[in-house]
């Protein structure tokens, strides 16, 4: 049984779940990081980067999104030809385990 942190979203409540801007974290502006099937969004820039420090992505720094953009066809395509089905909100690592903690947004229904 998925956490309570582990949720499916239908693309009408995807928009009401994310922060006005979202961050995630990019090696050339352009492109989007993302360890398949997850991708890694974050509420402020200071999150993205304390993230990456914490993995030791010193190669990546965040770059910040209208909310707005991340709902729309050409992002949710771009997710599912990355093979990202799920989302990280403001997630942290564990400094011992290595896991990866934090809300999870599940986009099957929204890019299969």
């Amino acid at each position: 049984m998925p956490s309570p942190d582990d949720r499916a979203v239908a693309s009408s409540e995807l928009l009401t779940l994310l922060p006005p801007r979202v961050w995630h974290l990019t090696s050339t502006g352009g492109d989007l990081w993302c360890r398949r099937p997850y991708s890694f969004f974050f509420s402020s820039d200071t999150l993205a980067s304390d993230f990456a420090t914490a993995m030791g992505l010193g190669e990546l720094w965040p770059i910040g999104l209208d909310a707005t953009v991340i709902v729309s066809s050409e992002f949710l395509t771009a997710l599912r030809d990355k093979d990202v089905t799920r989302i990280f909100l403001d997630p942290t690592l564990d400094p011992v385990t290595g896991d990866v903690h934090g809300p999870i947004l599940r986009l099957e229904a929204l890019i299969n």
